[in-house]
């Protein structure tokens, strides 16, 4: 996986069918995670190492929640690029490109945060009045995330808390969109208390790649006002690194 998305290359059918047929049961959490590190971390595109992830049986027998969001359907409207799977992979691909000024463990906690945040989608996807509907997927997702981050053995990292702060982000990866629809309504203390659970800084980040990833071709652009005016609230009263003292 991770060699595929580093170097941009395809695997061998051979070797896809040889690896498909090992078991994984056996492996340590540390090892998993070491080549899953490299992965988000050394690839321009992980994309590529989570969909060939898929392709060789990993996400199947290690990251059930992953593979859950295969198929798991978007309204159209709102997700004209296809399914949640797909929708991860774009949003993963541009959160990449947005943390080359953070420290390690913040670049894996926008990155863990930007692979988790629909995991709570496939229990929650439902037509609902004619429309495709996930209504509260973000708490529903914490959940799996836990068990993925369990899989990982993430917990902290350089005495960094990168399992609270992922869940977190996971949690709150909404508030920058929803907040920005009903902005006159939402006081200065809202952001000083979301301060207390997630660092903003990375929530827009995250936010930012999820509104994002959803290019597909015929449709319109989309747009990142809403992370944006989130960001500027959060610079302007100075808790988007942490909540004031």
């Amino acid at each position: 996986m991770q060699f595929a998305a580093r170097f941009d290359v395809g695997i061998d059918p051979s070797t896809v069918a040889l690896c498909r047929g090992i078991a994984l049961d056996d492996l340590p959490g540390e090892r998993i995670w070491g080549e899953f590190e490299k992965l988000l971390l050394r690839a321009r595109r992980p994309s590529i190492g989570l969909a060939a992830g898929l392709e060789l049986g990993v996400m199947d027998k290690l990251f059930p929640d992953l593979r859950a969001l295969v198929g798991c359907p978007q309204e159209p409207a709102w997700h004209p690029e296809g399914d949640v799977w797909v929708h991860t992979l774009q949003a993963v691909d541009l959160a990449a490109t947005m943390i080359d000024d953070l420290p390690v463990p913040k670049k894996l906690a926008v990155l863990l945060g930007t692979l988790c945040h629909d995991l709570g989608k496939p229990p929650t996807t439902k037509v609902i009045d004619g429309r495709i509907r996930s209504l509260d997927h973000e708490a529903q997702g914490l959940s799996p995330t836990s068990r993925v981050l369990d899989r990982l053995n993430v917990h902290t990292l350089d005495g960094y808390d990168l399992r609270r702060q992922v869940l977190a982000l996971v949690g709150d990866h909404l508030k920058p969109g929803c907040w920005h629809k009903e902005k006159s309504g939402v006081g200065d203390g809202a952001f000083r208390r979301l301060a207390l659970r997630c660092e903003l800084d990375l929530l827009y980040r995250v936010a930012k790649a999820d509104s994002l990833g959803r290019v597909a071709s015929g449709a319109p652009l989309p747009n990142a006002d809403a992370q944006e005016w989130f960001r500027e609230r959060a610079l302007a009263l100075g808790v988007e690194k942490a909540p004031l003292k």
